[in-house]
């Protein structure tokens, strides 16, 4: 990725600052603002996994368009509206319109093999993380994913699915008010 593109991916993500506050609309002041803004430490921490994760060109091997396209899939699986246009937005400048479109109309079978097993095991550790096991994990490493990289993509299913349940609970607090 050149730098001109990451910087394009960047302002993308940063210019609403916070992702959860730009995923719910929440407006400086506003009563979830407020509410937030009691632990800046929670609200602070999440945007730094978040720069971490997904928003640097490329911790370690997983390309960026590899980690939005999870990402994206994850926020879609967990019915988060705002999260999965963020990530559908970010994703469309890091990639190109095919995986886009593979990814939100669940077009495995267009994914290569490496992505396609990643989103399986995406989607098996949000669905149904009782049923995944060392075998899984053996897939991934037979589809060329080096033990560092499992990490990484298990550390974003797992931040993106916490995102999504914060969201999640934004909106119900926000109903009750």
């Amino acid at each position: 990725m050149t730098s001109t593109s990451f910087l394009r991916s960047s302002l993308a993500a940063g210019a609403e600052g916070d992702v959860i506050d730009a995923a719910l609309g929440i407006a400086s002041g506003s009563p979830l603002d407020r509410l937030r803004s009691e632990r800046p430490e929670v609200r602070d921490r999440t945007q730094s996994s978040y720069t971490t994760l997904l928003d640097r060109p490329e911790p370690g091997s997983l390309s960026l368009a590899e980690r939005l396209a999870i990402a994206l899939r994850i926020a879609n699986v967990n019915a988060a509206s705002g999260l999965a246009k963020h990530y559908r937005e970010r994703l469309a400048l890091a990639s190109n319109e095919a995986l886009l479109r593979a990814i939100d109309d669940n077009l495995l079978g267009s994914l290569t093999p490496r992505l396609g097993a990643m989103v399986r095991h995406a989607d098996l550790l949000t669905l149904e993380p009782s049923r995944a096991s060392q075998s899984d994990l053996s897939l991934l490493a037979a589809r060329g994913l080096s033990s560092s990289e499992i990490v990484t993509l298990s550390q974003i299913i797992a931040f993106v699915a916490y995102q999504a349940r914060v969201v999640a609970s934004l909106k119900l607090i926000a109903e009750v008010e």
